[in-house]
């Protein structure tokens, strides 16, 4: 029996050939975007979940009335362990924030990026499986180093043990490899290519929120409770500081401690969770994105299976008189049933297979499309989507298969064999609804790739309060005045160079964080360290009052400098002149900067301070070129560098670049709508296509009856086309409400957004409807065109 279904389905396959194709592959094109994107969301999810015991991992994350971290003080963790008997272990992990670290081996320089710190129980919380290395040794001296596979491979070449080998870090410091970690495979919420121990695995700094603190609980521990028992222990260290404060000061220390606390953030959440938490790590809070993808990915199938439904129905109805004769030689309606969805899990299962093949050619280009490493190289990277597949299989095989297969088994023997079925009218309000249906989604998707793009390009050419095309951000490794002034002597002989500066962060990167006093109130800002023509080189805006002066010695010592919502943060009314508390000292502000992007324009405008020369060590030297020179000024810096810092070579970076990347999610965003767009249309078009083709057969003697009787040409396409029209402004209709809605909730996660435009919802409707007469016409074409006597010669 079984032979004899498949020999019949793939009979019936050849017979309709065309539509089959245009079936199998449309379904084989929506699986393989499917797929990748289960993939994709699996990653994601995975992050952290390898970790044995990651639902007991938290962060110990700091909180006040004016700012909110992921960061809290160094002793954080040795507090927790010696002091809550629910914490079974604690690290602190830092980021290295001096830049890009050189490492030299024997045979190799290089520069890296993604560089932590860390104590010696980092295993003891973050138990990745070594590759090479034993955990409970790895940190268990200062000067050695963790490095992720790749890394490894990069220094030292692929399959080799480097575990015992020397880094020297920065020219200055031998460091032992002792471990090697596969990062790729084992995702966290942090990512790095090296992790260096602290020279010191404890700490008492108690009062600066510098380091990543991570406790692991015991089972069954009451969080509450540990929050509670951490920020107690913290009150009794600060107070027990506080009683050694001269008595002025006291005031000011009692307000901060009642004013913070610590709190527990749960490890599994970190990644996919998007919070209001300063100094995330990068790459996370991305779960709003991924489930996007998997909605648009949810979307792109409907279509497909939408497709594939209609031309099974049109199939079904042509085979309306084999199912007769069937019924009349005894099959029973579940026999006829059974065998229309075996025929459809057949195709479904020729659609899997192709989309499996896909999966696996197109995976590298989906990784580098939206920056994940997905991997399918071990048998267990197959166990959890084998499961899915199969799922989805079984899924939309009864989602495509079953209204066909009741419309075919429910027929009556008598009637079909009177007359011809294939003319009747069954099935015609699930075809058109999902006609509809079908290109509702691509209006969706064409409206919604045309507000993405006008936002991303409103983002890339609005004024940013600098100028990043003429900035080239160096990195000095030595900070020294007296180095820094030969560099700028040095620099601002070439011909083409505007202004130099320095400062300790550029746009981009994490700012420090202080606190300021007005009028007995306490504000949290962040602050850049600055010399000397930073606002001239950086093409800033100062609206009122002066920069900074080298020939002002208060400037150093007392003197501010505030952005414009620093200044609305401080609840400062024309600032220049006024006196704010620093550090218990009082302090001058002597010039408002107009506000500026640091960070993404996807974020609101950070409250800045700018500081001369003292805080952080100012590691960035920025010259401004001339944008005619551009290339010829850089590469004779170059030349000049390897004599001023012959031991290391030049790490610049360009800030227009810089700021490319921090809109990096957004483009690949754009380029995924863009690309599902294109396929939604394709597979919309596709089914219109086989449907008007259809319909043109079908209605094949109608149509020669009225040339005969005089209709034209023009006649005869637009009846072809009018209700193949309506169905398309139906589903605009339908489409621009839902895109509306979804688009502004979009465009309200962005600080500055366009206003919401109509053109690109009456487009998109325009578009759908051309092209949808266009097909239906060329299709049509061909029978209205033909002669009346070939398919009227037998009536």
């Amino acid at each position: 029996m079984f032979r004899l279904n498949l020999k019949i389905a793939l009979r019936n396959l050849w017979k309709n050939k065309s539509y089959a194709l245009i079936s199998i592959f449309g379904l084989a094109v929506a699986l393989t975007i499917f797929i990748l994107t289960m993939l994709y969301a699996n990653y994601e999810k995975g992050f952290d979940s390898w970790n044995s015991g990651y639902e007991h991992i938290y962060r110990v994350n700091y909180k006040s009335s004016t700012e909110n971290v992921a960061l809290s003080p160094g002793n954080m963790a040795t507090v927790s362990k010696e002091k809550i008997p629910a914490v079974e272990a604690a690290t602190r992990i830092q980021d290295y924030w001096f830049g890009d670290l050189l490492l030299k081996t024997k045979t190799k320089s290089l520069y890296v990026n993604d560089v932590l710190l860390a104590d010696s129980n980092f295993l003891k919380v973050f138990n990745y499986p070594l590759v090479y290395g034993n955990a409970e040794t790895a940190f268990s001296k200062p000067q050695t180093l963790i490095l992720s596979k790749t890394m490894s491979e990069t220094l030292f070449g692929s399959g080799v043990n480097p575990v015992g080998e020397t880094i020297i870090l920065d020219q200055t410091l031998p460091c032992t490899v002792t471990a090697v970690v596969d990062e790729a495979r084992f995702p966290s919420h942090f990512h790095f290519k090296l992790i260096r121990r602290f020279k010191k695995s404890a700490s008492d700094e108690y009062y600066s929120n510098n380091f990543y603190t991570y406790v692991k609980l015991n089972e069954n521990s009451d969080v509450a409770q540990t929050e509670g028992l951490l920020n107690k222990n913290r009150t009794e260290i600060l107070n027990a500081e506080l009683a050694k404060l001269p008595n002025e000061e006291k005031s000011g220390f009692s307000e901060f401690i009642s004013q913070n606390k610590l709190y527990l953030q749960p490890v599994k959440t970190i990644h996919l969770t998007k919070a209001s938490v300063e100094y995330e790590f990068a790459g996370n809070g991305i779960g709003r994105y991924m489930y996007l993808m998997f909605i648009v990915a949810t979307l792109v199938l409907i279509i497909a299976a939408v497709n594939f439904t209609n031309l099974s129905i049109t199939i079904a109805t042509r085979r309306a008189k084999e199912t007769g004769v069937r019924k009349v030689l005894g099959a029973h309606k579940m026999q006829i049933g059974v065998q229309f969805i075996l025929e459809t899990a057949f195709q479904c299962l020729l659609s899997l297979v192709i989309a499996i093949i896909m999966v696996e050619l197109f995976l590298p280009a989906f990784n580098n499309t939206i920056g994940s490493a997905i991997q399918l190289s071990n048998f267990s990277d197959y166990s959890q989507i084998a499961s899915q597949i199969l799922l989805l299989l079984l899924t939309i095989t009864l989602i495509v298969g079953l209204y066909p297969a009741l419309l075919i088994s429910n027929i009556i023997p008598a009637r079909v064999l009177k007359g011809n079925f294939a003319n009747s009218n069954n099935g015609y309000w699930i075809r058109n609804g999902l006609i509809v249906l079908q290109f509702a989604i691509a209006v969706l998707f064409i409206s919604g790739i045309w507000i993405i793009n006008n936002q991303l390009n409103y983002m890339q050419q609005r004024d940013l309060g600098y100028k990043p095309q003429q900035v080239m951000a160096i990195n000095l490794q030595n900070d020294s005045e007296a180095h820094y002034q030969k560099v700028k002597n040095t620099l601002k002989n070439i011909s083409g160079i505007n202004s130099i500066s320095r400062a300790d962060h550029i746009p981009g990167e994490d700012m420090g964080g202080n606190s300021y006093v007005n009028q007995g109130k306490t504000y949290s800002a962040n602050f850049i360290s600055i010399d000397v023509d930073y606002f001239n080189t950086m093409g800033m805006k100062i609206v009122e009052g002066r920069p900074f002066s080298a020939a002002t010695a208060t400037d150093t010592l007392n003197s501010l400098i505030l952005t414009e919502t620093a200044a609305k943060t401080f609840n400062l009314q024309n600032p220049v002149g006024k006196m704010i508390k620093f550090h218990t000292r009082d302090v001058k502000v002597i010039g408002l900067v107009k506000d500026f992007n640091h960070y993404s324009p996807e974020k609101a405008y950070q409250p800045i301070v700018f500081q001369f020369i003292k805080g952080n060590p100012l590691r960035y030297v920025l010259v401004n070129i001339s944008a005619q020179k551009s290339a010829e000024v850089i590469a004779q810096i170059e030349k000049e560098w390897t004599k001023l810092e012959p031991d290391f070579p030049i790490k610049y970076t360009l800030l227009d670049r810089s700021f490319e990347k921090l809109l990096q999610k957004q483009m690949q965003l754009r380029s995924v709508v863009a690309f599902l767009s294109i396929i939604t249309v394709a597979l919309a078009l596709m089914g219109i296509f086989a449907i008007a083709t259809f319909t043109t057969q079908r209605r094949s003697k109608e149509i020669n009856i009225r040339k005969v009787l005089g209709a034209s040409i023009f006649d005869i396409l637009g009846l072809l086309n009018k209700g193949f029209a309506k169905l398309v402004v139906l589903a605009n209709l339908i489409a621009w409400p839902v895109a509306y809605f979804i688009l502004r909730e979009w465009l309200n996660g962005f600080a500055f957004r366009i206003a919401m435009p109509v053109l690109p919802f009456i487009l998109s409707g325009l578009i759908t409807l051309f092209l949808t007469v266009v097909i239906v016409s060329l299709q049509s074409f061909r029978v209205a065109n033909a002669n009346p006597v070939d398919a009227l010669k037998y009536e």
